[in-house]
This record gives structure tokens, C-alpha cells and sequence, in this order.
């Protein structure tokens, strides 16, 4: 399983044709995705003959649709399910009958089956947080699900699809833990969270018997392809050397064999049906491709080289040497529209590939993430009024989500450039960046106090998930302010003395949102649960956030800050953004045709006004302070699912 809590439950995959970069000694891809469609997170049925996989809705709805249809992506069939969660593939049952997924139907993600031929879904599970399937087991009656779970955390859990009874993968293990069956049944495999810590256990069928397989700490299973096809070895990755490499160990205990020991990181490995051979994804040559190693290990042979971004999880078609794959190219760029007038220009050269960005306190500048693939992103600062951009941060790693200062002076981000996920700082008229914290565990969405002398930020350190820190900006001892484990990501607004926390509540496992006062005490958002991001006014006595309602649905709502009852806002589907500084206004965006455009909403009266019509993806709207503008960060995507034949790189001799 992927690190889940901090790296995040949800993701956007995506894809592009792959044709092994014209190299002909490399085995030929092929796009089994047509042209101008978008599909992700799909699985191949037990015979090797069908594929489900989610695509993007069609009308004005936001949620991802499931679909099935040959394994050459032919005769293709909407199936009666739609979720939030589309990086998540359906599991299909031992014959093929059904398929289990995670649907937003009912809540944020409840647990249904639905028939492979045809016919209505039936939901399994109806927990206050999220539920996630992951293995079904050999005997089709039962089910293996990762579920948000009271006392702020998560665990694996197995229901009997009969009884409807669910019991926990592992009942005596009360930390955090994401776990699956081994392809007989005798076994499960499980992955235990303690704090920064992650280690693999394995026990018997029942969940008894535990056994410790790995010590470091810094072990991960992966979603779907850790059991080797006898069962008895385990695939994981391990960052004990700083970046991810694959190893395996065996479940009667001795030492581990390491597979990868490149530089960068190799991640997302997949068993070959004859165990013979591992798939994997890697970041060396500074972008994503596509690897395979003897299982045994020897030497690792490239199978794709394209400026591609090749996604994990990888699927073999069962008993073949075809190797599946999603990937993504993606055109973005950072865009500034005049609300008054509708003019739009771009502010980012179009050779450049962004993520986040935000707005500096005055509004004459906006730093952005450049995404450089293979892992590797760098911080640059580029004038409202146009212009060249500034590099401000380059190369060694990944860069979280950078935020300015209050006074403008200084930009405060997450990145892995030390070997682990910490907080680093960085003045904006440039230099080298500081690094704050240095702990070997996930130090992740590090946001300013009120008056710029401090950063707060989320850590696993001695936590069951996260709990919340906070650290002087010039340097100095972190002080740990919350001990529940429950903190996640962490938002601010530059004015407002408080910080949000998204937060796993330690009553039910729902996720939801709590304020925390300049004293460090906590108050929770309202009752709903809040799956989405909080937007905070410019007073901090409201937030507009998605939020769960009495019916299981999902809308967009103003909450008082100090808790109680809130307000809906917006139509279904229309998801609340960023507050105007004058607090007037709220933009919103809204899916048209399956791509998203951007609103304005009058807070007064709710009278919407849409500043967006492109077929393009318009996101992460933010005003300018004074309210004339809007930035956003305009995306093309193009997602396929990809096929490659390896029986004659198999066959040469390694």
C-alpha cells in the first residue's frame, strides 16, 4: 500500500501514448486508450480477458464512472457506479462475476459490489469516514477493505459478504495497519504504522500468529502486487538508503534480497504471473519509466523510455508476459483572468509544466511548482504583471505546496531534497533554502502563524498519523502541540490568527475539520464530515468547505468557525473555492462535459456568474487581494491505458 494519511487517500492519475521513445531495440507499446478520451486506475479480470477502469463523467457531475470492457479496451460498458475515488482500481472477484469499489453514492466512499454483466450495485459497507476495497478472498465470500476507524486512524478489515458482518484483518493489532490475504488464503500480510515507523508483519489466515518481517522502519507494501503468485515471498519497498528501492523477503523469516539500488527511486512493483520477473517504475534519467528485474535478482532491463509519466499500480494480464500500464502528459500553466472584463494572460512559458501555486500577501507575485517529472520539482516566482520567472528553488527532490510569508518575504514548503520528507524555508528574493526540521519520518503541510515568526506543520514523529507542530521560522527546537494522532493537512489565511486542521476523528474515523486557537486548543468545524479543503474568510469566523450531508451527499456549504449549524451553498456538484479578501465573494468550479470550469458566487445573495468556458481544466482559483483578478492553473490531460509485450526482452539472456 502507498503511504496513506499524509501522501493522501486521493490522487490524479493520467496517461499518454507510450511508444518506447522510438528506441527500436525496446518492445513496442501500445495506446489502448483512444484519442481524446481519459481513463485511469484499471485491472484486468482473473481470466485476462476483460479490464475494468474509471473515466471522467460525461455530463455535469464531478465523481469518476466505472466502466468494463475487453482487455483491448473493446465493447466498452458503463457500469451503475460513480466515486471520488478513481485512483483506486475495482477488485474483481475470484470468477469474475463481480467487481468491488469504492463509490460515492452514499458518502465520501462506501464499499459495493456491482455485477460484471450488468445490474444494480450493493453496498457493503456504511462507515462515517472512507472504505476502500483491496483483495477479495479465494473463497468469494469474503472482502478485504481499508477503513477510516475510531480513534483517528486507519485498519484493514474483512467482510463476509453473506452476513454483512465486518471483523478486523488483524484483531489484535491496534496500531494503524493496511493489510491483504496471500493468494491461497493462508496468510495475511500486513503493513503497520507506529508513528514514522512502517514495518511488514505476516500472520495466519485469522490474523493470529503475528510476525515481524522487517525492522528498518521504512518499509511500504504495495496496493495490489505484493504477494509473489506462490505465496510464500513479499515484494516492498524500502527508503532505509534515503530513496526507494524494491526488495523481497520471504515469510519464513531470513534475510531480505534487494532487487534495485539506483539512486533514485524505483517504486510500484508488480510480480510477473510466473514470479519470475518484477515490473517497477522508476525516477532515474530524471523522468518515469518503466523497469523489469529478475525476481531472483540480476540485472535490471528498461522497457519503456518516453517523457511519458508512467503510474503505478502496473497489472501483467494473467498468464501472459503483456504488462499494463497507465501514464500521463499533461500541458499546465498559471493563468491570471481580469474579472471585470474577462481578459485572460498567462503568466508561465509554456515549455514549463506547473503544479500549486499562491499569491504573494501584496499581489504582485505568484511562486509556482514546476513539475520536472522523475520526482524532481523545482520553486520559481513570476511577476503578476508578466514577464521572466525567477527560479528560486531547483533540483534534489519533490516540492510540497509553498506558501508565502505574511509580510512577503519569505516562502515555506515540504520536500524530500534531505533524503525524508521535511519543512524547508526560503527567502523570496532568493539564496539557499534553510531546512527546519530534519526527522526521518513525513514532516508535511507546514503553513504560517499570524505574524509570520512561526511555522505549523504536521508530523508523524511518536504519532499514530499526524500531530501538529510548530517550529520558529529563523531556526530552532520544533514544540509538539497535539497528541491524538488524528492531525492530517493543516490551512491558513494570512490575517486570521487560527489554523484548520483536516482531521481522522477519533470518535468514528469520519474525516473532518477542526480549529485550533493561537492557545493550541482545538474545536471542531461543524458535525458533517469535510472531505474537501477548506476555504477561510477573511474575518476566520467562517469556512466554505465540502461537507457530507444528512442524505450521505456531498455539498458545498459556509460553516461558522466556532462550530454549529452551517448553510448550502451552490448546486450538487459544484465544488466552493477561495474567499475574496473583502469577503463578498466565493469562487466555486463546476464540471461541464467532464472538464471544470471556474464561478464566482455572490456571498450575499448566492447569485453565480461563470468566468470560464474552455475545454480545458481550470483549477485552484485564488484572488488577488484586491479582488479584481483571478490566478488559476490551467491543465490539459491526456490519460490512456497502455499495453507492452515483453516475451522477448523476457527471452534474452540477463
Amino acid at each position: 500500500m502507498r503511504r496513506i494519511g499524509h501522501i493522501g487517500l486521493t490522487a490524479a492519475l493520467g496517461l499518454l501514448s507510450a511508444c518506447g521513445g522510438g528506441d527500436p531495440a525496446l518492445p513496442n507499446v501500445v495506446a489502448l486508450s483512444p484519442d481524446g478520451v481519459r481513463h485511469q486506475a484499471f485491472s484486468y479480470s482473473p481470466d485476462g480477458k476483460r479490464m475494468a477502469y474509471w473515466a471522467p463523467p460525461t455530463d455535469s457531475t464531478t465523481n469518476w464512472q466505472l466502466w468494463i470492457a475487453g482487455s483491448d479496451l473493446s465493447a466498452p460498458a458503463k457500469l451503475p457506479v460513480a466515486t471520488a475515488f478513481a485512483n483506486f482500481p475495482a477488485v474483481w472477484s475470484p470468477d469474475g462475476s463481480r467487481l468491488a469499489v469504492s463509490s460515492s453514492a452514499y458518502g465520501i466512499a462506501d464499499v459495493v459490489t456491482v455485477p460484471t454483466a450488468g445490474g444494480e450495485a450493493s453496498r457493503l459497507t456504511r462507515g462515517p469516514g472512507a472504505e476502500l476495497p483491496s483483495r477479495w478472498h479465494r473463497n468469494a465470500d469474503q472482502l478485504t477493505y481499508i477503513a477510516t476507524a475510531a480513534g483517528g486512524t486507519f485498519k484493514s478489515f474483512t467482510i463476509a459478504l453473506s452476513t454483512g458482518v465486518s471483523v478486523p484483518l488483524v484483531p489484535g493489532e491496534n496500531r494503524p495497519n493496511v493489510g491483504v490475504p496471500s493468494p491461497d488464503g493462508s496468510h495475511v500480510a500486513y503493513l503497520v504504522f507506529d508513528g514514522s515507523k512502517t514495518t511488514i508483519w505476516v500472520a495466519d489466515s485469522a490474523g493470529g500468529n503475528p510476525r515481524q518481517l522487517t525492522t528498518e522502519g521504512f518499509e511500504l507494501l504495495g496496493q495490489f502486487n505484493d504477494w509473489s503468485p506462490d505465496g510464500k515471498e513479499l515484494l516492498y519497498e524500502s527508503r532505509r538508503t534515503g530513496t526507494s528501492d524494491l526488495w523481497v523477503v520471504s515469510i519464513d523469516g531470513g534475510k531480505a534480497r534487494q532487487l534495485t539500488r539506483d539512486v533514485r527511486n524505483d517504486f510500484g512493483g508488480a510480480w510477473s504471473p510466473d514470479g519470475k520477473s518484477v515490473a517497477f517504475i522508476s525516477d532515474r534519467g530524471k523522468q518515469t519509466d518503466i523497469w523489469v528485474v529478475p525476481a531472483a535478482g540480476g540485472v535490471e532491463q528498461r522497457v519503456t523510455d518516453s517523457p511519458i509519466e508512467e503510474q503505478e499500480p502496473l497489472f501483467w494480464r494473467p498468464a501472459s508476459n503483456t504488462l499494463a500500464f497507465g501514464a500521463t502528459t499533461e500541458r499546465s500553466g498559471v493563468w491570471a483572468l481580469e474579472i471585470a472584463s474577462g481578459k485572460e494572460r498567462r503568466l508561465t512559458p509554456d515549455s514549463l509544466r506547473t503544479g500549486f501555486f499562491n499569491v504573494s500577501p501584496n499581489g504582485k507575485q505568484v511562486v509556482y511548482r514546476i513539475e520536472r517529472g522523475g520526482g524532481i520539482r523545482d520553486l520559481a516566482v513570476v511577476s503578476l504583471e508578466g514577464g521572466a520567472s525567477r527560479l528560486l528553488v531547483a533540483g534534489g527532490g519533490t516540492v510540497g505546496s509553498p506558501w508565502w510569508s505574511p509580510d512577503g518575504s519569505k516562502i515555506v514548503f515540504s520536500s524530500d531534497r534531505g533524503g525524508s520528507y521535511d519543512v524547508w524555508i526560503v527567502d523570496a528574493a532568493g539564496g539557499a533554502p534553510r531546512q527546519l526540521v530534519n526527522w526521518p519520518g513525513f514532516e508535511f503541510s507546514p503553513v504560517w502563524n499570524a505574524d509570520g515568526s512561526a511555522i505549523f506543520f504536521t508530523s508523524d514523529r511518536d504519532s499514530k498519523l499526524g500531530d501538529i507542530w510548530k517550529v520558529p521560522a529563523a531556526g530552532g527546537e520544533p514544540m509538539r502541540l497535539t497528541r491524538d494522532g488524528t492531525a492530517q493537512e493543516l490551512y491558513s489565511r494570512t490575517g486570521v490568527a487560527d489554523i484548520f486542521v483536516g482531521v481522522l476523528n477519533a470518535r468514528g474515523g469520519e474525516i473532518g475539520l477542526s480549529r485550533m486557537r493561537p492557545d493550541g486548543s482545538l474545536q471542531a468545524v461543524g458535525n458533517p464530515s469535510v472531505p474537501g479543503s477548506p476555504s477561510i474568510s477573511p474575518s476566520g469566523d467562517s469556512v466554505a468547505v465540502v461537507a457530507e450531508q444528512a442524505d450521505g451527499k456531498q455539498r458545498s456549504m459556509i460553516l461558522p468557525a466556532n462550530g454549529g449549524r452551517g448553510r448550502v451553498i451552490l448546486k450538487a456538484d459544484e465544488i466552493v473555492g477561495a474567499w475574496s479578501n473583502d469577503g463578498k465573494w466565493l469562487l466555486y468550479t463546476m464540471s461541464v462535459g467532464g472538464a471544470t470550469d471556474i464561478g464566482i458566487m455572490n456571498v450575499a445573495d448566492g447569485t453565480t456568474r461563470r468566468l470560464t468556458t474552455t475545454a480545458e481544466n481550470e483549477l485552484g482559483g485564488e484572488f488577488t487581494p484586491d479582488g479584481k483578478s483571478v490566478v488559476f492553473r490551467r491543465v490539459q490531460t491526456v490519460q490512456r491505458i497502455n499495453a507492452v509485450d515483453l516475451t522477448k526482452l523476457l527471452a534474452a539472456p540477463r
